[in-house]
């Protein structure tokens, strides 16, 4: 049954966990998977984040895409910087991007963060290719197929199934006054932008109270699935009510699930699109591997409360990068 756990209603101090294996389940009852949207729903309205248990992926595919991130990561910089974001076809950004790159806001040094984009595969014939977010992904030539690129497509491809089950649990999470079924979410998921990072944050020498892994931001997609190492640490939500940053430690066979500025932005708030940053260390190397749900870029969304809101899906993803990555984004333009 789904379950909220460690809520606090003042200063809390662990993010809620929610179990989804009952609502996957077709011999659970109704009031089974109703726990499981009725925890979703207040996990995703109150603190925008949350722990995922239940989600069928096994250990050996996470334990795969950490041994894909180390071996990207012990390659030469010349290897990395051969397939750099600057060489993706048009707009596609995907690749390697380096260290300090990416600024999130104003006052702080850039991220030390560096990464590998993978997006949707799509050739470099299709008509949308070079279009933003959309191309051919850039391969390091030195890695084998066999033990890189195709367990990074089969990890993307798992990611986007479990996605397609988190909207399912969303959508029925809504507000009943709002008239929607349960598929109303499922466009979102058709042909969409899907970039997944593979992760490193290398050991700072020197630490400034400027600079973090990823400094302070939302992210701009619609949901955010993020696999982290155990026995490392770093990531921390911000949970406005007591103006308190709670820490995200690795939770054993869990994901740690985030709603993105699209999502909060589609459902009129009813999500949030909570604030979050990794500190560095001065000692260790993190490695954690985000995949991320954008949505179908050219879905123009209106706001499910009947506002009349529109966004763009494509657009709204494009601007808010540019808006973060000064240089590079100068290419997104």
């Amino acid at each position: 049954m789904g379950s909220i756990e460690n809520i606090l209603e003042t200063a809390p101090d662990a993010i809620p966990t929610v179990n989804i294996s009952a609502f996957t389940d077709p011999n659970a009852s109704a009031e089974a998977k109703r726990g499981v949207i009725e925890a979703m729903r207040h996990a995703c309205s109150t603190y925008g984040f949350f722990y995922l248990a239940g989600h069928g992926v096994s250990q050996e595919r996470q334990k795969g895409i950490f041994d894909c991130a180390r071996k990207f990561f012990d390659l030469p910089q010349e290897e990395r910087m051969d397939v750099w974001i600057g060489k993706s076809l048009g707009k596609s950004f995907r690749g390697y991007e380096p260290p300090g790159i990416q600024t999130h806001q104003k006052g702080l040094l850039p991220d030390i963060k560096e990464c590998f984009i993978i997006g949707a595969e799509v050739p470099a014939d299709h008509p949308d290719a070079g279009t933003f977010s959309t191309g051919p992904n850039l391969w390091p030539k030195n890695l084998k197929d066999e033990e890189f690129k195709s367990p990074i497509l089969e990890y993307q491809a798992t990611m986007l199934e479990l996605s397609k089950v988190l909207l399912k649990i969303l959508a029925q999470g809504l507000p009943k006054a709002w008239g929607h079924g349960p598929d109303v979410m499922d466009e979102f998921a058709v042909n969409p932008s899907m970039p997944m990072r593979l992760l490193h944050y290398a050991p700072q020498e020197v630490l400034d109270e400027r600079q973090f892994g990823v400094g302070d931001h939302t992210d701009f997609g619609g949901i955010a699935v993020l696999l982290q190492e155990m026995d490392t640490k770093g990531l921390e939500v911000w949970y406005p009510p007591t103006e308190t940053w709670i820490p995200v430690p690795p939770k054993e066979n869990t994901y740690v699930i985030n709603m993105g500025d699209m999502m909060q932005k589609w459902t009129a708030g009813y999500y949030r699109s909570a604030r979050h940053r990794v500190i560095t260390s001065g000692t260790n190397h993190r490695y954690s591997v985000p995949w991320f749900l954008n949505g179908q870029l050219k879905l123009k969304v209106s706001a499910l409360d009947g506002s009349g809101v529109e966004t763009v899906v494509g657009e709204h993803i494009r601007q808010r990068l540019i808006a973060t990555m000064p240089e590079v984004g100068k290419a997104l333009k």
